[in-house]
């Protein structure tokens, strides 16, 4: 499928639309069949993919045209792509629209509700199954960053039913490209097609962590009000890990040690130092898979003053000295 074949592919008017258009303003007998469930003492439809794909850990739909789509929650993580013109979601009681090309990445059990969409105007929601992302998501994408996995550890966690981020691309992203090719992957569904959709995933979603980073005007509601300087925490020892300490960090963002200990401890799980220690080591990795440099030198270049302390760590993380890392690394590369 090319993108010429995707585009008339996604413009054609489904059996559903045509019924809509025939019977505008009614809910289709669709709803009859969709369990409801209670958000905060309010009943709504809660859409399952799982029960209709269940060999699939991710499914791409275009959202119905000519209705509204009224409160209902999702069992499953979405994604929603703008293809083409625009629409109007209320989240949570927020009202966020959405034009051609944003995106919008919503948790687990998020209450949400659409208006009505025009002809011209083709959303496509992208479900991704609990499985999908413990199994072949996570622990790949889990190497890009402090940042990336605190994100999607925050969305994974089911404390709250309000988060949700909104990215909004610059003419620069890849994102238009790489949900274009993996629309044409799903649709078509050629040999290999699964693979091939599972690593499509990981370069999107990277992407998506480019333009958060990138955007300081990204919408976004994750746990609380402190998330949005928790993020500017973590960017902060990732820039700074090889001299920051909890004191001067806690100084910088002026915290006390202590308090600043806790809230990195219970956003995301880990201490100051661990979060610290976890760059370090995919630094190393890093200038040991790309460089030439020695060993010490890459263990005072990521700041270890003690040679043996660096090689003891690694060997804890990575079940390798260094040099055995490296040596098994350019093993596996030979050409």
């Amino acid at each position: 499928m090319n993108y010429q074949e995707l585009d008339s592919y996604l413009r054609k008017i489904t059996p559903s639309e045509k019924w809509h258009l025939e019977n505008p303003n009614k809910l289709s007998k669709f709803y009859k069949k969709v369990h409801k469930v209670s958000i905060d003492d309010f009943l709504v439809y809660l859409f399952d993919f799982g029960l209709k794909f269940k060999k699939e850990n991710i499914t791409l739909s275009k959202d119905t045209r000519f209705t509204h789509i009224p409160k209902h929650v999702h069992a499953d993580m979405e994604l929603n792509y703008v293809y083409s013109g625009s629409c109007t979601y209320d989240i949570g009681g927020k009202k966020v629209v959405l034009n051609e090309g944003d995106l919008c990445l919503c948790d687990t059990h998020v209450v949400h509700s659409s208006k009505a969409i025009g002809e011209n105007d083709i959303v496509v929601n992208i479900a991704m199954t609990e499985s999908f992302f413990t199994t072949s998501f996570l622990t790949r994408l889990s190497n890009e960053g402090i940042i990336t996995s605190f994100l999607i550890d925050s969305l994974l966690e089911n404390k709250s039913h309000s988060k949700y981020i909104v990215f909004r691309p610059n003419k620069k992203s890849k994102i238009d490209i790489l949900i274009k090719n993996l629309m044409c992957e799903y649709f078509h569904r050629d040999i290999g097609y699964n693979e091939v959709l599972n690593s499509y995933m990981i370069i999107i979603f990277s992407e998506l962590v480019r333009i958060f980073n990138e955007n300081n005007s990204s919408e976004h509601d994750l746990e609380d009000k402190k998330s949005d300087n928790i993020i500017n925490i973590l960017k902060y020892i990732e820039n700074n890990y090889n001299h920051c300490t909890l004191s001067t960090t806690a100084k910088h963002f002026c915290y006390n040690s202590n308090y600043l200990g806790n809230l990195l401890k219970n956003k995301t799980g880990k201490s100051f130092s661990q979060l610290k220690m976890e760059h370090r080591m995919k630094q190393a990795v890093i200038l040991i898979r790309h460089s030439e440099m020695p060993i010490y030198e890459i263990a005072v270049e990521v700041g270890f003053s003690n040679l043996g302390y660096f090689y003891k760590t690694f060997k804890n993380t990575f079940n390798k000295s260094p040099q055995e890392y490296r040596d098994n690394y350019l093993m596996k590369n030979e050409y």
